[in-house]
């Protein structure tokens, strides 16, 4: 589950394109080691404040997510000493490689991609996201069209299963350790094929090319009025964080960690215009709180790191 940077450099290499590097990779390590990176100064700017650049996973239109998190970016300007910028990427890969080759200051990373850059680059969790009942959590759904007779994962023995990107604690690690924990070999598929997102996995099952997916609670949610009904919810699983580079200085994490803890959940009503996964606010995160992944990763001897999340 290495990653192999010079393999990274080639896969990034278009949307490196978007914003010129603000930093060389120092490497990674203890975070008190780290060289402190001031923000990029852009002094064409009216106001010469700081740029400080987020990065986020988005697999619709590039138009409607900057209009759905452009609303977040205006709050944060309000209340910190920084302008913002986000970029957006379709692919875990690329959001890991924004963070990694300091395009950006900011990530918000799924839990398997936090804990990589975690280890390899020392990004370090600020906050993470709520749900719309208030909590930190997310869930992996099993998905499939309403006119199957799937009803449990003992049931996709011989049939096609859809994962998310390799990457994706909640479309790919999660499910492939859920079967195995429920007897299921890989082997005893007909097939199982990983695609970009959770929106491609969706609409792939719904299209009849696999007979199941697996998807975050978000996605089935939201695919749920259109054909597809879910038949396996996985237990509580922590929000992936945003992350920031292990080269910030501590003042501006403070700034934008304790902005983005302001965020009242119960005015979530009221931002209606914000994406789904920044609107009900924000509470404080840790590495510990991600222990629960970390141990699937590693478990043993189950051989989750390769069954679970190998290059298959």
């Amino acid at each position: 589950m290495t990653y192999l940077r010079s393999s990274l450099i080639l896969l990034l290499a278009p949307a490196m394109l978007v914003l010129p590097v603000t930093g060389c990779h120092q490497g990674s390590g203890n975070r008190e080691k780290a060289s402190p990176a001031e923000p990029e100064q852009n002094t064409s700017s009216l106001d010469g404040r700081p740029l400080i650049k987020l990065s986020f996973m988005e697999p619709i239109d590039s138009v409607l997510s900057t209009k759905a998190h452009q609303p977040l970016l205006d709050y944060l300007t309000a209340q910190t000493p920084f302008r913002y910028r986000a970029l957006f990427s379709s692919e875990s890969e690329r959001n890991v490689g924004f963070l990694e080759e300091r395009l950006v200051e900011i990530s918000h990373l799924g839990v398997v991609s936090y804990l990589e850059v975690h280890d390899q680059f020392g990004a370090v969790p600020i906050v993470k996201p709520l749900n719309r009942d208030g909590e930190p959590i997310s869930r992996s759904v099993l998905i499939t069209r309403e006119d199957t007779d799937i009803g449990t994962l003992t049931d996709l023995r011989g049939r096609s299963l859809a994962l998310g990107s390799f990457h994706s604690t909640l479309s790919n690690l999660v499910p492939r350790y859920e079967l195995i924990q429920a007897g299921v070999d890989p082997k005893d598929l007909e097939s199982m094929e990983r695609l970009a997102n959770d929106d491609e996995v969706a609409k792939a099952v719904l299209a009849g090319r696999f007979d199941a997916g697996a998807v975050e609670d978000m996605v089935a949610e939201r695919y749920s009025q259109k054909g597809l009904r879910a038949f396996h919810v996985s237990g509580p699983i922590p929000k992936g964080p945003l992350a920031i580079r292990d080269d910030l200085p501590r003042r501006v994490e403070s700034a934008i960690r304790d902005a983005l803890l302001k965020l009242n959940p119960k005015g979530a009503e009221s931002r209606q215009d914000w994406a789904e996964e920044i609107r009900y606010g924000f509470q404080p995160a840790v590495d510990s709180d991600y222990e629960p992944i970390r141990k699937i990763l590693k478990t043993a001897p189950t051989g989750c790191r390769e069954s679970c999340h190998g290059s298959s």
